[in-house]
Formats: C-alpha cells, structure tokens, sequence
C-alpha cells in the first residue's frame, strides 16, 4: 500500500521540477553585445562649445569604458573597423543652482549635450544615412564650497554620458520573450 502511495507522489515531484526548470532555459548567460561585430572606429569628438579639451577627455574616457565593459577592440582607423562610433559635443555649460546669502554659488549645475552616431561599417552606405544619431544629455551638480571646480563637474557627467552610450551600444530585448533581438 505504500508503495503505490509514494509513486503518484514522485511523479509529483519530477513534473514540479521540470516546471522550475522550464525558464531557465530561456535565460542567457553570454554579454548583450552583437557578436558580429568585433572592433570599433572611435574618432575624436567634435566639439561646438568653447570648453577647452572636453573633446578629447571624452574619447579618451569612452575609449577606456567600451574597452572595460564591451567585447569590442577599439582601433585607430576606419579601415577593416566593423563600425564607428562618432560625436559631437554640442552644449557645455555651468549654472548656479543654489546661492549663498552673500550671493556666492553654493551649488552648481554642469551641463552637457552630445549627439552619437554608430554605424555599422560593413552596411552599404545608402543604409547607413538612414541611422538615426543619439542625443545624449547630462547634468550633474557641484559644490564650490567644498572645492569642486567646474572641471570636476564636467568630469563627473562625461563619466556618467560614457556609461550612457556603452550602454546604448547593447542589443535590444524582446520585450515579450526576453529575448535578444539580433541584428
């Protein structure tokens, strides 16, 4: 008798565990980045504002993070690169946010504006028109108080827009499988 009780139970069993294992099949494990594309061209910012070298800092900073948290290889030129990644730095500015009694600055607002593009370099070039550049915006504040410069201030929101566009550079999910959406 106890014998037939315990076999319903382990068949049970056995389908309740195959049912938690169901979505964990559907999960993966491997980074959300294009595998076709293995290197990226990373010319150096323009620039329209008249912030000496912020430019330069950025491609350098965004250099460093697509190294850091991508697959790709970042190379000096455009020649045997699979895509590229350009910008423009379009606003940079300083604003009061918050002023002392004496009308000092107590805190500050650094600002900025950039649009990216990246394009994928193996496409026909009548494609590659039809992308759609990026704007990226940031505004960080700062206290002069306490010694923050303005150029801390902008360093702390290129840190935080190289973030934003690596992060741009993942492939999209399917919403409704959870999926990643090849290319």
């Amino acid at each position: 008798m106890r014998r037939s009780q315990t076999r319903p139970a382990r068949a049970w069993m056995a389908v309740a565990a195959l049912v938690a294992l169901l979505p964990a099949g559907c999960y993966h494990i491997r980074p959300p980045y294009n595998r076709e594309i293995k290197t990226v061209y990373l010319p150096i910012f323009k620039s329209q504002t008249f912030r000496r070298d912020q430019q330069m800092e950025l491609t350098e900073m965004l250099k460093e993070e697509i190294q850091r948290r991508t697959p790709y290889i970042v190379v000096g030129t455009p020649e045997g690169a699979d895509s590229t990644l350009e910008g423009t730095i379009n606003y940079s500015d300083k604003n009061i946010a918050v002023e002392s009694p004496n009308n000092l600055p107590r805190q500050l607002q650094a600002v900025l504006v950039a649009v990216v593009k990246w394009t994928d370099n193996r496409l026909p070039v009548e494609q590659t028109k039809d992308i759609q550049p990026m704007f990226v915006f940031e505004t960080v504040n700062f206290y002069d108080e306490v010694g923050e410069t303005a150029q801390l201030g902008f360093h702390k929101a290129m840190e935080r827009m190289v973030r934003q566009i690596v992060t741009s550079m993942e492939q999209p999910w399917d919403e409704k499988t959870g999926a990643l959406i090849s290319p």
